[in-house]
């Protein structure tokens, strides 16, 4: 039957629904790198678009050429705290024509700075690719990026930022000086704009003030020196600076020379067979500019290392530089101390012997208040060395924080931890008095600076807590460790100072005890300020070096140094707080003395030109009272160190809050044991004697260990035998009855004060005579206890009970020394006993005497130590 119409056009419909959905129009894609390549390539055309318009705005905005600005010089300019400027500070400039400019000069600069001068436009576009291969198979220095127009523009007109249009701006001036001055104008401008160190702009300055002769008669050796200086100047600087750096520079300069055949080969070499200091003639200095060269010195090396500055940014740029130096200050200690205006025990500074160098600052702050760089006033040698900056072995200034410091700061220690002076097994080290003084506190040994009582803490620290903890410690407040060359084993020769430092460092390093542990970098710049107005206050900030307990318990120490009896400070005591460390290397041949207030941190070095040179009396000390009394009596008194919460006190000694002070609860003095007496009736003489546990005694801190002896009669009359040091003294004459000695140990502890022991009891009894009677009827009970059987009846008391001869029937044969009838019953015993053992335990010594402002508070009788069970009882 044939299908309807409707039906077949349904079914045309369906199939070709159904071809529609399995055969879709498909578009074509291009590839996905065409596509990047296309994004790229617009980008780069809207970057070139728009570098050019950047380009054509820098160039619109660039300042006009200025032949006053080319030709003057902008030094930097540097003001005091109190807003003067500080005269002889980068000021100096002599111009001269290029005409008067040797020609080595210009040849030995050309070649350094930028040898296709002559051939280039103002820009070198070899010289920037080439600076980075240059700068990698030479050196860095070897050649820089800019041409000397470059250089000379920058220094002229612009600002020291780095961004690109400062760069753009640089190089469009550069094409335009070139179109409108000559090359030997141009150079002959730079050569006179140029900074070369030692406070002098141009290259007249620098060669009249490290040659002493104009620049026309430099030889190429000197015009080597003169050429690499301005990269570097503060570090190349041939009198001030380093003069191995000076060497390594001039090496530069000469090579560069010798490849564009300005020297020979010949000449070359000979340049360099001749050292720096016979190159250079220096000449002489005025009075300003020799005490403001150590403050130039420190400003440039800060404007590097701090805010990150170029020398093409400091020097030429009119860059003011804002100093925490107290001009007045800084002056008076400058002329006073280096013209011998210092009133010194036994005359003036024997300122051919000896050298000395120290700096002052602000406690709080970190901030350089004063500099004295060397003794001399005027110095005009070949080596100039600024001695508050150098560096040297520390000495005994190092031992509050390479031992005793980190000691506190991890194990909590008191400063009446006990510690030992005594000997060593190798007989190294040695303390600088004589003999050893036992068992005594930190604060004592501390004070008189002992040896070997720093060498023991600092071994307990390390063995403890590891040697990380003391250098952590030390490295937090600016001081580096003494390695082994080539190991990183601390060595132990640190616990005695054989640590480098400078005296800034120092100072800056007790300034954070003074300051609650806070540790501020030393620096002397406030503020830098450009010559477009905008300026940057110091990045310099504190940071928390110690636990302020570790810095208070070590600032209370330390003012004992300088006010307490026996301290290592020879001026004497201020009448404000002051604390303080002495210093002293082998040979004392370096002195130190760094002390400090809550205003100012004072660091002093003296040392020897010598072995043979006198270092005596203590020049480091009288400096440091000269110069606290000074700035002192300019700003008036400080304020006391205050004590923190976290630090508690118990008697005249300190511990850290929440911890148990187990030093500061010393053992109760040791009792005498087994005392008995020993007595002849005949001849009526004897002796008590006793045992003493000395060593145990001397373990738990006690010196001085003496014994008071005292008899008490049946009649219950008391009379004091004698004191002795002896465990042994002698009787006589005892009377009829019961006799009881009674021994008390006394010594002192540098805890307590002096202490005294519970007793020790030993008796004697000597039965009445009676006359005999006619009638004698006696009871068996009077038999009993008046018949004498022995020739010792009466004396059975010798159980050292205390207690007379409460333990027998009066037969005390079995428990009685033998009376030695050979020993000698005399004063002369006692006397020699008694010092003997005064002197015992302190080898002589009177330093266990107990410390200012302790109680003596006598131990109950009851305490440990007797030796027996019945000892003490009454």
């Amino acid at each position: 039957m044939e299908r309807s119409r409707v039906a077949r056009r349904q079914d045309s419909t369906t199939n070709k629904r159904k071809k529609t959905g399995k055969q879709p129009k498909t578009k074509s894609k291009k590839p996905m790198w065409k596509r990047i390549f296309l994004l790229g390539f617009l980008l780069f055309i809207a970057a070139v678009i728009a570098f050019g318009a950047y380009t054509v705005y820098a160039i619109a905005t660039a300042p006009e050429l200025d032949e006053e600005k080319l030709v003057d010089t902008y030094p930097i300019q540097l003001i005091s705290a109190e807003g003067e400027p500080l005269e002889g500070a980068g000021q100096i400039r002599e111009y001269v024509s290029i005409d008067d400019i040797s020609e080595v000069m210009q040849q030995a600069v050309v070649s350094i700075e930028d040898r296709r001068f002559y051939e280039h436009n103002g820009i070198d576009l070899r010289r920037i690719g080439g600076a980075v291969v240059a700068n990698l198979t030479d050196g860095f220095g070897a050649e820089g990026g800019s041409t000397i127009t470059q250089q000379l523009v920058k220094q002229s007109f612009l600002s020291t930022d780095k961004k690109l249009k400062r760069k753009l701006q640089e190089q469009w001036l550069a094409l335009k000086l070139e179109r409108e001055y000559t090359k030997e104008q141009i150079l002959e401008m730079y050569l006179n704009k140029n900074y070369y160190g030692s406070g002098g702009y141009g290259v007249q300055t620098a060669s009249k003030r490290y040659f002493n002769k104009p620049v026309s008669e430099v030889n190429y050796q000197e015009a080597a020196i003169l050429a690499g200086l301005p990269q570097r100047p503060s570090a190349y600087d041939p009198i001030n600076g380093d003069q191995e750096l000076t060497r390594y520079r001039q090496e530069q300069v000469l090579s560069a020379m010798k490849r564009d055949g300005h020297i020979s080969e010949e000449q070359y070499n000979e340049a360099l067979d001749v050292a720096i200091a016979d190159v250079i003639s220096p000449g002489e200095e005025t009075e300003e500019e020799a005490f403001t060269r150590a403050i130039y010195s420190r400003v440039q090396a800060e404007l590097e290392e701090d805010y990150g500055l170029e020398q093409s940014d400091i020097y030429g740029t009119g860059l003011k530089v804002y100093t925490s130096i107290n001009k007045e200050l800084h002056t008076k200690f400058n002329s006073d101390i280096k013209s011998d205006n210092v009133n010194i025990p036994n005359g003036a500074f024997p300122s051919d012997e000896l050298r000395m160098g120290a700096t002052v600052l602000n406690t709080k702050t970190g901030e350089i208040v004063a500099i004295i760089d060397s003794q001399q006033a005027k110095q005009a040698d070949k080596y100039y060395i600024d001695y508050s900056n150098e560096k040297y072995q520390i000495g005994s200034t190092a031992k509050p924080f390479f031992d005793y410091g980190p000691g506190i700061e991890n194990g909590q220690w008191s400063t009446g931890k006990m510690l030992l002076d005594a000997a060593f097994p190798e007989g190294k080290p040695r303390n600088y008095y004589d003999g050893y003084r036992g068992m005594n506190t930190m604060r004592q040994y501390l004070k008189i600076s002992a040896n070997t009582p720093a060498v023991r803490a600092f071994q307990e620290v390390r063995d403890e807590y590891g040697q990380e903890a003391i250098e952590s410690f030390v490295k937090n407040v600016g001081i580096e460790p003494e390695y082994p060359k080539g190991g990183d084993e601390l060595l132990e020769s640190n616990a005695l100072g054989t640590a480098q430092a400078s005296t800034t460092q120092m100072a800056a390093a007790y300034a954070a005890l003074g300051a609650n542990g806070m540790y501020t970098k030393p620096h002397l710049i406030q503020k830098i300020e450009f010559n477009d107005g905008s300026s940057i206050n110091s990045p310099v900030k504190a940071k928390q070096a110690m636990e302020d307990y570790t810095a208070y318990m070590l600032t209370d120490m330390l003012r004992d140094v300088v006010s307490a009896e026996g301290g290592t400070y020879e001026p004497g005591a201020f009448p404000w707080d002051v604390a303080g460390k002495t210093g002293t290397t082998n040979d004392e041949q370096y002195k130190w003395f760094t002390g400090y207030s809550t205003d100012y941190s004072i660091s002093v070095w003296t040392g020897k030109v010598n072995k043979e040179s006198n270092n005596k009396p203590n020049y480091a000390q009288y400096y440091f009272e000269y110069m606290m009394q000074q700035v002192t009596n300019a700003t008036g008194q400080p304020d006391r160190f205050q004590r923190p919460d976290s630090v508690l006190s118990l008697g005249n000694e300190l511990y850290v809050k929440g911890t148990k002070p187990k030093d500061l609860q010393p053992e109760k003095l040791t009792a005498p044991t087994g005392a008995s007496v020993n007595y002849d009736e005949d001849s009526q003489v004897g002796s008590v004697t006793w045992s003493y546990d000395f060593d145990g005694a001397q373990a738990d801190g006690y010196s001085d260990i003496s014994f008071t002896v005292t008899q008490q009669s049946a009649e219950g009359g008391e009379q004091v035998v004698g004191t002795t040091g002896e465990t042994s003294i002698d009787i006589s004459n005892l009377a009829e009855g019961d006799t009881t000695f009674t021994i008390v140990a006394k010594a002192t502890n540098p805890l307590t004060g002096e202490q005294q022991s519970a007793p020790a009891q030993a008796s004697y009894s000597i039965e009445p005579k009676e006359e005999p009677q006619e009638e004698e009827n006696p009871s068996d009970e009077e038999n009993n206890e008046d018949n004498p059987s022995d020739e010792n009846n009466g004396n059975g008391n010798n159980n050292d009970n205390g207690n007379g001869n409460e333990d027998g029937n009066g037969n005390g044969e079995d428990t009685t020394d033998e009376q030695n009838p050979d020993e000698p019953a005399t004063d002369e015993g006692t006397d020699e006993g008694t010092d003997e053992g005064t002197d015992q335990p302190t080898d002589g010594d009177d330093e266990g005497a107990p410390l200012e402002g302790q109680s003596n508070n006598e131990s109950p009788a009851t305490e440990r130590g007797n030796g027996n069970s019945n000892n003490g009882n009454n």
